[in-house]
């Protein structure tokens, strides 16, 4: 476990445990689903993933405005890393840890140019690989990612050059796995040790499952439409002995080069992802790599995605609510502290983020437009105990009391929030059009309608979600039997 995350490793560690197959991962895990353009039933690029870290560590819901800076001002990390401002910050949304003492943590967010990042999925060198590149303790990690990338880039291209930059000049303190995309494209990104990474454009037409492990595994120095890396991953590599079969002439594999491959802890979840997004194709879940990337066999859509990120194999095996699956790791787990599932589109004024705290399977998806110029004191307010004036902590409490019951409160829970996301999901078309409208007519008008729109919901959610935690623990109380169907 990294330095910097120790705080919040104590938190998850408190209530989870993880050793899987005598193998030791950090509680800060999570699972992604990245989907191009063309493989969405609207056609926008889909960035999603869940934030794992622990059942009581609130996330925040923030607005970063644009500003500018003076000649040589710094941005300055707790983390130790210090790098120079741009003449201008751009604006953006993002979700920070309530908690800055070991950074911002940010996690995800969109900016004003329509440029999104989620960062990151922790992932693992191997010993050999570590040993010849020692990660770098001052160097670029998770935490700062979001914060050094939003307020500076304009395309998800740019991004990914721009932090390929920072991690060839100041190193990185960590390996891991994130996206960085635009309306018309996502580039996957991994950092296998302190100077070496990859970062690959997801086909338009595919999408990616990412667990817990390096992806990579076709990396082609030539093609740099597709590819962009450091310039020693392959040198360094044979030089050092990581690889000695290699051959110019077929794809260099990153992750099995530098990575750690083949844990079920990870692989898992990638075949369950695959299989949730194209059944028609049939692959042993034993594997220990899973293909890349996939076509979807029905284009995908963010409710699809949103179930897939709170399930955990149901109907086979491996779901953890059996006695066969109780030690598997799944998708939806209960210390996940925040779920994005982000839409780009062509017509930036319609960014959204919908956004889920706590664990997604008894919580709920909330829009938040990219263009919103501030969120609801509640979503700024929260740490790590409980709280009534806190939003993460009024849709946490639910999803505590919930779990407890599955198979009553649970269901309860899911089918009523499962039903007010549909009525958000439904009202979305009619809610961009009017502000697509707008923003040809006035943009400021359309700012201001989104922010509303966006505010009155959060507020609306918030509201019910405590109205729903009172009703649970009266259920609770009252040793009521039967199946909990709240009617707020």
């Amino acid at each position: 476990m990294k330095a910097h995350r120790m705080k919040r490793a104590i938190a998850a560690v408190a209530s989870t445990a993880l050793l899987v197959g005598g193998f030791a991962f950090p509680a800060s895990a999570c699972t992604s689903v990245f989907a191009g353009k063309k493989a969405t039933a609207d056609g926008s690029v889909l960035v999603a993933r869940n934030e794992d870290v622990s059942s009581a560590w609130s996330k925040h819901v923030k607005v970063f405005p644009r500003k500018t800076h003076k000649k040589g001002e710094k941005q300055k990390f707790v983390t130790g890393l210090t790098v120079t401002q741009p003449s201008v910050s751009y604006k953006y949304i993002a979700v920070p840890d309530w908690d800055p003492s070991e950074g911002p943590f940010e996690e995800a967010g969109i900016n004003e140019y329509g440029v999104a990042v989620s960062a990151t999925n922790s992932a693992y060198a191997n010993e050999k690989a570590e040993k010849a590149d020692p990660f770098i303790a001052k160097g670029v990690t998770e935490s700062v990612i979001p914060s050094l990338i939003l307020p500076r880039v304009k395309t998800a291209r740019d991004g990914a050059k721009l932090l390929g930059q920072y991690i060839e000049k100041y190193g990185s303190a960590e390996a891991n796995g994130l996206a960085i995309a635009d309306k018309n494209e996502i580039w996957y990104f991994e950092v296998a040790t302190g100077h070496q990474w990859v970062a690959e454009r997801v086909p338009d037409t595919k999408y990616l499952i990412v667990a817990n492990g390096l992806r990579i595994d076709n990396y082609n120095q030539n093609d740099t439409k597709n590819f962009m890396g450091s310039k020693t991953v392959i040198s360094y590599a044979v030089g050092k002995g990581l690889i000695t079969n290699y051959s110019k002439d077929k794809p260099f594999d990153f992750a099995g080069t530098y990575g750690e491959v083949g844990q079920k802890y990870n692989s898992r979840r990638e075949w369950w992802g695959e299989r949730t997004f194209t059944p028609s194709i049939t692959q042993n879940a034993e594997l220990q790599r899973y293909p890349l990337f996939m076509t979807p066999d029905k284009k995908i859509t963010p409710k699809q995605v949103m179930k897939f990120l709170g399930s955990h194999y149901e109907g086979t095996p491996y779901d953890p609510s059996t006695p066969t699956g109780k030690d598997e790791r799944a998708v939806g787990v209960d210390r996940t502290v925040e779920s994005h599932v982000i839409q780009l589109r062509a017509n930036k004024i319609n960014n959204v983020m919908w956004l889920s705290l706590a664990n997604p399977e008894y919580s709920v998806y909330l829009p938040f437009y990219a263009a919103i110029l501030d969120t609801p004191t509640a979503y700024k307010h929260g740490n790590n105990i409980f709280s009534t004036d806190s939003a993460y902590w009024a849709f946490r409490a639910p999803a505590a009391l919930a779990a407890t019951d599955p198979a009553n409160l649970g269901v309860g829970v899911k089918n009523y929030w499962g039903k007010y996301e549909d009525k958000l999901l439904a009202k979305q078309p009619s809610v961009e059009k009017e502000a697509l409208n707008l923003y040809k007519k006035d943009p400021k008008k359309a700012i201001d309608y989104l922010n509303k729109y966006s505010n009155k919901t959060a507020e609306d959610a918030y509201s019910k979600s405590k109205t729903l935690r009172n009703e649970l623990i009266t259920k609770i109380a009252s040793h009521s039997k039967g199946v909990f169907n709240p009617d707020l």
